[in-house]
């Protein structure tokens, strides 16, 4: 399965330190920035003392910024108002700092691509960031964007070492596509373990299980090499050590900063050699219905692991039993499709999130199969739905 040739984007310069959050100011001094645009989840992160105290340091220091807080998965419309706002309130804005889960991650992320391909448009005022989205749009990014630093707060999607935004209108006609290039990976990656405390156990458990999946679907793919093996390997032990005991109620900085970084391997791994099945099904999915992206891989994973298991070959079934055991788990592919369906119980079904049985046949027509060890058709993939509709 391991590609005898193979190319890795760049990653990240990667902090990871408790409290590293609180080094801001210096972090944007040594690269040399002064006017940051700073994008956060809610009151996840507002209510919190560490916030406080960067408010003050940054005005003591007479710092000149721009800050807004998102809430939800981000759509294009949502990422044209931030451009326009940030274009008009602080247009010198050199660098676009992300404090959050995913999709504050992506919304900066498209921020920061957004407002530097604007500027090179010829009416900076009519830019549409859904002219330049994968599948949707019919240009091409131009790779032009301020800096990214990312401060993830939730150990899930790994956007703080990809090179894609996740972009989604839901509904009829809705989608769920990416905003790519190499030069969006964010310039460093900062995980501080005391920013993931207390986040919510629906959270963590679905950051999580999205967290494993990438990690696994990389593990597996048709494209995966060396590298990412090793590092697919290592996020899953970290993912082993931390999740089970976090599910426990467990939270502690030092279990925050093993699942964070778990999280941030997926996402090299993720922008190295693709994902698979799951997340061939989470994109039509999350068009469709408001269903949280981790949800819809912890439901999924379980069940796509046992299907894949009933074909494959040699390799994977032996791919499988050393995930499992990096996980912790006895090194069979079935115990760690039990385990992880165990650990997505509370998640619900497709059911509970309104789909149904009619919707199966538009999902799988959406569904790409991307790089996953074993193909199957439309009849298998509509099953598979089935089976945790």
């Amino acid at each position: 399965m391991t590609s005898p040739s193979f190319a890795c984007p760049r990653q990240p310069a990667l902090l990871v330190e408790q409290g590293g959050f609180l080094r801001l100011p210096e972090i944007l001094r040594n690269q040399g920035f002064s006017r940051p645009a700073i994008i956060t989840a809610g009151g996840s992160l507002r209510g919190r003392p560490q916030w406080d105290s960067l408010l003050k340091r940054l005005g003591a220091e007479q710092w000149r910024w721009y800050d807004q807080s998102v809430q939800g998965e981000p759509g294009p419309a949502l990422v044209n108002s931030m451009v326009d706002r940030v274009r008009t309130e602080l247009p010198d804005c050199d660098v676009v700092v992300a404090v959050g889960g995913g999709s504050v991650l992506d919304a900066a992320k498209a921020l920061a691509a957004g407002c530097a391909m604007a500027a090179g448009e010829a009416d900076p005022h009519s830019f549409d960031i859904t002219a330049y989205l994968e599948g949707v749009g019919d240009r091409e990014p131009s790779g032009a964007t301020l800096p990214l630093i990312a401060f993830p707060s939730t150990a899930g999607t790994g956007s703080e070492a990809t090179a894609n935004a996740v972009l989604s209108t839901i509904g009829p006609g809705g989608f769920k596509k990416s905003l790519r290039h190499d030069n969006f990976i964010p310039l460093l990656a900062v995980i501080d373990g005391d920013l993931h405390k207390g986040c919510p156990l629906e959270i963590t458990r679905a950051g999580g299980l999205d967290a494993i999946t990438q990690l696994l679907e990389a593990y597996l793919s048709t494209r995966a090499n060396p590298l990412t093996d090793a590092l697919a390997l290592q996020g899953l032990t970290c993912a082993g050590e931390a999740f089970p005991a976090l599910l426990q109620g467990e939270d502690t900085p030092v279990l925050r900063e093993k699942m964070a970084l778990a999280a941030y391997l997926s996402g090299v791994c993720l922008a190295a050699v693709g994902l698979g099945l799951v997340h061939g099904f989470a994109s039509p999915l999350g068009a469709m219905r408001n269903i949280p992206h981790g949800a819809v891989c912890g439901i999924l994973l379980g069940p796509v692991s046992r299907r894949t298991l009933r074909e494959a070959d040699g390799d994977t079934v032996a791919r499988y039993g050393r995930a499992a055991r990096a996980l912790g788990l006895s090194p069979c592919g079935e115990v760690l499709a039990e385990t992880v369906q165990t650990w997505a119980a509370p998640l619900g079904r497709l059911g509970d999130y309104g789909f149904t049985r009619e919707d199966l046949d538009l999902v799988v027509a959406g569904t790409g199969l991307k790089n996953h060890p074993l193909t199957l058709d439309k009849a298998a993939l509509t099953a598979l739905l089935g089976e945790v509709l």
